[in-house]
């Protein structure tokens, strides 16, 4: 789309070499001028900070030819391109940074250190939310840093050994937060007896902490099933989340 601004591409046609001396961070794609298409702030203006790497490979998932692409960058390199954008404007006016992937809290330490230094250089912090497959705990100090959790633990059908996907203890500790939110991925109506008696009945979360969002990686696939995952949120009383970039956009990356 013309309005969406990109700093860093997705697909990088060239691999950099591992910095050894100074903090760095492993990126896919880095682009802004958009929404948030999912979630608690779905609608919300947006940039997104998309880092390589994930602890999960869900079959369905619709980034996963992109966040396994990307390059090392220092965090002045960040900052050099950051500086001949608009990027720090439109963050101070509003549009919230996501840090998305991939996972994330794979690369915390970095992450931290990159937020740390963007607060230090400009003076201000931007609203940053993470999209987070629970699978890491969180630093303290990058905890520090984040607005909105937006927690989407994975369920069976996405294919994930249970031992990799579902960890009570890191759940149960991202729950406790007053900023959390846990968002499922929904094929089914089965999907809800898994999310009851993993999630709701152990007291890993609260029920008013669960957002139901259909599976689609297209428009065609999200528009099958969404009905379903609306009668179900309906029935059990708990938030739907569209996949708005989907429904705008249909299977394209960078958006």
């Amino acid at each position: 789309m013309k309005f969406i601004k990109t700093i860093i591409g997705s697909h990088p046609k060239f691999q950099k070499p591992i910095p050894t001396d100074v903090p760095y961070l492993e990126i896919s794609e880095f682009f802004y001028d958009t929404i948030q298409g999912e979630g608690i702030n779905l609608g919300q203006p947006a940039a997104f900070l998309r880092v390589q790497h994930c602890t999960q490979n869900c079959w369905w998932c619709d980034t996963k030819e992109v966040w396994r692409t990307g390059n090392p960058y220092t965090m002045e390199e960040l900052f050099e391109m950051i500086d001949k954008t608009d990027l720090v404007e439109k963050l101070k006016s509003g549009q919230h940074l996501i840090l998305t992937g991939g996972s994330p809290l794979k690369q915390q330490k970095g992450i931290t250190q990159f937020l740390q230094d963007f607060i230090k250089k400009y003076s201000f912090k931007p609203v940053v939310e993470v999209e987070n497959e629970c699978t890491l705990m969180p630093t303290e100090d990058f905890s520090r840093l984040v607005d909105i959790w937006n927690n989407s633990p994975k369920l069976k059908h996405s294919g994930n050994p249970d031992s990799l996907r579902y960890q009570p203890d890191i759940i149960r500790h991202l729950s406790k937060l007053d900023n959390a939110w846990f968002k499922f991925v929904v094929v089914q109506d089965e999907d809800w007896d898994e999310i009851n008696v993993s999630f709701l009945q152990p007291g890993l979360i609260r029920r008013e902490q669960i957002i139901l969002m259909p599976l689609g990686g297209t428009r065609e696939g999200l528009h099958r099933i969404r009905e379903t995952v609306v009668e179900i949120a309906v029935r059990e009383s708990v938030r739907y989340s569209s996949r708005e970039h989907i429904e705008l956009w249909d299977k394209k990356t960078g958006v």
